[in-house]
């Protein structure tokens, strides 16, 4: 059977949902985020579809920033793996992007989904920095208690505004977790490079978090407080994830998530304070 690539309509979604909705354990995105991609305005969404036009592949890619693109919700239905169609997805994507004059391809793949890896090395990516999922649900915060009870962290954070940026890029620009991360960010399991205009960005809207402990920029999504940048310190670590853990609470979260580099004090502190830890592995090749 014969497939071609073209771009994705609204009317796909409906039929890629019957072999997408389970692609992992928990489920999957694709769905769910499929309408907001096709609205994104630096966004491109691509099927392939077979000779009857229904689509049996998708891939999407977006731009981050000017120099970036990244490649997400590579999916290939059952039937039709194994033909290259995922690689041919991802190259027309890259061309895209190499188009709008981006100069990097990125995505990032659970560390232990071996054949992914193994497919995306194949086609000239390769792995650069490994990144850490931190996941707590509040309701199993030790904090939760004492938060009904009127009580605090000894050490909090604050909803910050300007004057904290520069000291936040400062200490991080130069430090440990910054050279781990490659100076990157997380935005919702994408990375990309920070710049001092973000941290501006957020403490503009009230989600640059400041205290004894470091800085954090942390955002409400889907009922859970996203962390995707934070700075402190080995002796501080420990009450930097129980001070996060106490603002998700004040917000009424049902769970925290912090992307951060793989940094043993780090990932340790994060252990410690009861997070659940998923690694997740950061490709890029040169457009």
């Amino acid at each position: 059977m014969e497939y071609s690539l073209r771009e994705a309509r609204a009317s796909d979604k409906e039929m890629l949902a019957p072999w997408t909705t389970h692609t992992f354990a928990w489920g999957d995105y694709v769905v769910d985020s499929f309408d907001r991609w096709l609205a994104h305005p630096q966004s491109r969404v691509l099927v392939a579809a077979d000779d009857t036009d229904e689509p049996i592949a998708v891939a999407r890619g977006v731009l981050l920033s000017p120099d970036e693109l990244w490649l997400q919700g590579i999916r290939v239905h059952p039937d039709w793996r194994r033909r290259g169609i995922a690689s041919e997805l991802g190259t027309s994507l890259q061309q895209w992007g190499a188009q709008q004059e981006a100069k990097v391809a990125l995505l990032m793949i659970e560390d232990w989904n071996e054949a992914a890896r193994d497919q995306i090395r194949h086609v000239g990516f390769r792995e650069t920095t490994t990144w850490l999922r931190a996941f707590q649900t509040t309701k199993h915060s030790g904090r939760v208690a004492a938060t009904a009870r009127g009580g605090r962290a000894d050490e909090p954070l604050q909803r910050s505004g300007a004057g904290e940026v520069g000291p936040a890029f400062l200490a991080w620009s130069g430090g440990e977790l910054s050279r781990a991360a490659r100076g990157m960010m997380a935005v919702s399991w994408q990375c990309r490079r920070l710049h001092i205009a973000d941290l501006e960005r957020a403490a503009e809207h009230g989600a640059l978090l400041a205290g004894p402990t470091g800085w954090a920029v942390g955002a409400p999504r889907d009922n859970r407080l996203e962390v995707g940048w934070t700075q402190t310190t080995p002796d501080r670590a420990r009450a930097h994830f129980d001070a996060l853990l106490e603002v998700a609470v004040s917000d009424g979260a049902s769970a925290l998530e912090v992307m951060m580099p793989s940094v043993p004090w780090l990932e340790e502190a994060a252990v410690a304070a009861g997070f659940e830890i998923e690694r997740l592995l950061l490709f890029e090749k040169a457009l």
